[in-house]
């Protein structure tokens, strides 16, 4: 890939839970330095970003750059675009190789989750370390006040800030960090839609600005909803969203429903789109990078047909969009290539589904071959 340019790794900043760095949420490796051990500005302009500063300014991406490159091949959004759209001019021939201030910020404090999803688990959810008894460490992060600190020291240069999880409306910290930044900077989260907005301070706080983008994490709706993610209330989402569209309607906020195409949504395409078209919502699909059990394109040729025929029926009904029909021409065409399922997936997955049925979340026992009929042959209990 020529021409590969992007203003991350000059202008970007995102902190994980555990206090790793990235100029982004997409950078592979996972760390370019830790808050724990190191202060931000040492982390920022290290060996390793002055590399891929080089590259990049050089139009050659670094494979800190491999998920972006990945996902622009599928057809998907990427993480690369969005940094570009916010830094349209930005001018690689005289950057430099210092890191410069951050324009995105995307800070997750801990990952306090009041859900235990199925394709999530401990190390996303504290929800998911109470139920599998690993320790959590809550709480406000030492690198806290020194994070503030460098935000507000920057404070004219920021644009956008992501709010992220866990449930970025169940992180007190949030609360200070909406305070320290530009009160007309862009903010954007992703919430499970699950938590009671009538009492959420951060929603409060969220409610006074005009600039917030939602993105709505879901990818089934009904029964299936409250399967896949266990401790969600399906008519707790449809009050929450009549809450936000509120906003969009009155406050100027915008945004949509992000969801994950994965085994559990792969064959009920229309019911998602079906309540979107119904509440004029947008929807934005993304694939799955793991786990690659819950790949749908992994599991062999009966798994491949009854997806491909939902996607045809999805076609059949006029909603796609451009975006839609790209990802899923795709989708088909990774389809018409899948041949004999993988043993080693088709054993995880079973494994998978049985810790959630008979361990984890033995409410849910059996309900699996009954709300996905279509793929009961993937867990024969």
């Amino acid at each position: 890939m020529s021409n590969f340019h992007c203003a991350a790794p000059w202008r970007g900043l995102h902190i994980n839970p555990r206090g790793d760095v990235k100029t982004c949420c997409a950078g592979n490796p996972n760390m370019l330095g830790n808050l724990n051990t190191q202060n931000i500005e040492q982390i920022l302009n290290g060996n390793l970003l002055k590399e891929i500063r080089s590259n990049i300014a050089q139009g050659t991406p670094h494979e800190y750059c491999s998920n972006c490159v990945k996902a622009e091949r599928f057809g998907a959004d990427s993480e690369r675009q969005w940094h570009n759209n916010v830094n349209p001019n930005f001018d690689y021939s005289t950057a430099g190789d210092q890191y410069h201030w951050p324009v995105i910020v995307d800070v997750r404090w801990n990952t306090t989750c009041n859900l235990s999803c199925n394709y999530c688990g401990e190390f996303c959810s504290s929800k998911w370390a109470s139920i599998k008894n690993i320790p959590f460490k809550s709480g406000t992060r030492p690198y806290y006040e020194q994070v503030c600190d460098f935000l507000e020291q920057h404070y004219e240069h920021i644009h956008e800030v992501a709010l992220v999880g866990g449930e970025p409306l169940l992180l007190p910290e949030n609360e200070r960090l909406l305070d320290v930044i530009p009160s007309d900077a862009i903010v954007t989260l992703i919430t499970n839609m699950s938590v009671d907005l009538d009492k959420n301070k951060i929603f409060k706080k969220l409610s006074n600005r005009r600039k917030v983008g939602w993105s709505m994490s879901f990818d089934n709706v009904g029964e299936r909803f409250e399967y896949v993610r266990h401790g969600a209330n399906w008519d707790q989402l449809q009050y929450n969203l009549s809450l936000i569209k509120d906003l969009m309607a009155n406050q100027g906020h915008w945004g949509g429903i992000h969801a994950v195409y994965n085994i559990y949504s792969a064959t009920r395409i229309c019911e998602l789109r079906e309540f979107a078209e119904q509440t004029r919502t947008t929807v934005l699909w993304q694939n799955l990078f793991q786990p690659n059990y819950l790949d749908p394109f992994l599991h062999g040729s009966k798994v491949a047909d009854a997806a491909s025929k939902e996607i045809e029926k999805f076609y059949l009904t006029g909603w796609a969009t451009p975006a839609e029909r790209q990802f899923f021409d795709q989708a088909i065409d990774n389809y018409s290539k899948v041949t004999a399922a993988k043993p080693r997936i088709e054993n995880a997955f079973v494994q998978h589904l049985s810790a959630i049925e008979t361990q984890y979340h033995p409410d849910k026992a059996g309900e699996f071959s009954r709300l996905w009929p279509e793929l009961s042959h993937l867990y024969d209990t």
